[in-house]
């Protein structure tokens, strides 16, 4: 027998997958249009867009860590315990 709500639920890896670039894009907007740090959990509808609560907090710092390796932005996403203390810098103007 299968469960219907086992039918609905989407696979939690394809989620964050497809959650993270889409955050990274994101975030790397409001960096862009209010050009200061920015601290993840101030801007988490933002941030998080369509995929807000449905990804885990390890998909806020893989973004992070996308766009840090883009060159997007010096933050890495790492050295805070909770991804909510996460800050985030704009990449330096050129």
């Amino acid at each position: 027998m299968v469960l219907l709500a086992s039918v609905l639920r989407p696979d939690p890896q394809e989620v964050e997958r497809t959650a993270v670039p889409a955050i990274a894009r994101n975030l790397e907007s409001l960096l862009q249009r209010i050009r200061r740090p920015v601290k993840l959990v101030d801007h988490a509808l933002e941030v998080f867009g369509q995929h807000y609560g449905q990804v885990t907090e390890p998909a806020a710092r893989k973004a992070v860590k996308l766009l840090n390796s883009q060159g997007k932005t010096p933050s890495t996403g790492v050295g805070q315990k909770r991804t909510r203390e996460i800050v985030v810098r704009p990449a330096a103007a050129v």
